[in-house]
């Protein structure tokens, strides 16, 4: 079902293959990525995050593992987003010059010493809400780390070079990224409408209010990628095109309900679980300005549902 135009009063309709932002359904992206680095034997999900980020020094809490990060369980509160244009403009990088800001390897490092330092100045006095695994906290920090853990680790440049080669095209989602100016230049992308001041305003800057790790909601997607996404999950873990991305195994344990989230719900690695008209979906949301996602599945009846819109805070 398709409603509305891609650009108010043009015309321009959105179709399978228009390009919208996925906000925070990035999440189980990284959560993905994090258990294929798992698989390979690269990282456990019980190792300290401190192994592999070890400007995160663990100083004034229990041990932090990746498993606490990938159920928002780290006992971080939500802080301030520490966008990429603030740290771009810190590290004098220009997209002109220095290309695609999901690529640039120089402002991920400053963008994962920032947080992880950040994270690890928080004490129970001031900033943290329990010990590790206690509560569930949204954290986008968490996931921030998360990625850049992919990106030190996984063997490739950049964490959007890594969901490219390792999550992408193997599943043949060839119109899903992390980039910034390529959905800025795609003629088939949505425009990225708000309110301000009471008028629905409209815009094309996808850095607007992005954080400065991608693993926390830097991807982009079309409907008709999403379908072969949510496919290998209601396949477990095989793409519709017969390659494996992810192990059954793997796939029960990010649906795995492991802390409680919101009022009858659970989350598990980079997804939440609730019940819905006596059914088990699996689901994640996402929110940022111009950009209302939600993905959503369930193996009780094998059905998957996709919402994407470009307008903020549907």
């Amino acid at each position: 079902l398709f409603k509305g135009e891609r650009e108010k009063g043009t015309g321009k309709e959105i179709n399978g293959e228009t390009i919208f932002g996925l906000a925070s359904v990035t999440k189980s992206f990284t959560a993905l990525a994090v258990m294929q680095m798992a698989e390979a034997g690269i990282l456990s999900l019980d190792d300290p995050i401190s192994k592999y980020i070890p400007e995160f020094t663990n100083k004034h809490t229990d041990t932090v593992k990746i498993s606490h990060l990938l159920s928002h369980a780290g006992g971080f509160f939500p802080l301030p987003r520490i966008v990429v244009d603030q740290v771009a403009e810190q590290l004098d990088l220009h997209e002109e010059t220095d290309g695609d800001l999901a690529y640039n390897e120089a402002l991920a490092a400053e963008g994962g010493r920032l947080v992880a330092q950040r994270l690890d100045e928080q004490t129970m006095e001031h900033g943290l809400n329990g010990r590790p695994g206690e509560y569930l906290s949204y954290c986008n920090d968490g996931f921030g780390l998360l990625s850049e853990i992919v990106r030190r680790y996984g063997g490739c440049p950049s964490f959007a070079q890594y969901l490219n080669e390792k999550v992408l095209k193997p599943m043949d989602m060839n119109r899903s990224f992390c980039d910034f100016v390529r959905p800025a230049k795609d003629e088939n992308a949505a425009m990225l409408y708000e309110k301000k001041d009471g008028v629905m305003t409209g815009h094309r800057n996808y850095h607007d209010n992005a954080f400065v790790l991608n693993g926390g909601g830097a991807m982009k997607s079309t409907l008709n990628d999403l379908k072969k996404y949510l496919a290998m999950y209601l396949n477990k873990g095989i793409a519709l095109n017969g390659r494996e991305i992810l192990s059954d195994y793997s796939v029960r344990e990010m649906v795995k309900g492991r802390i409680p989230y919101g009022h009858e719900g659970t989350y598990g690695y980079g997804l939440y679980t609730q019940m819905i008209g006596g059914m088990n979906v699996h689901q994640h949301g996402g929110s940022l300005p111009g950009v209302s996602s939600n993905i959503a599945f369930t193996y009780d009846n094998d059905c998957a549902v996709i919402v994407l819109c470009n307008t903020s805070g549907v």
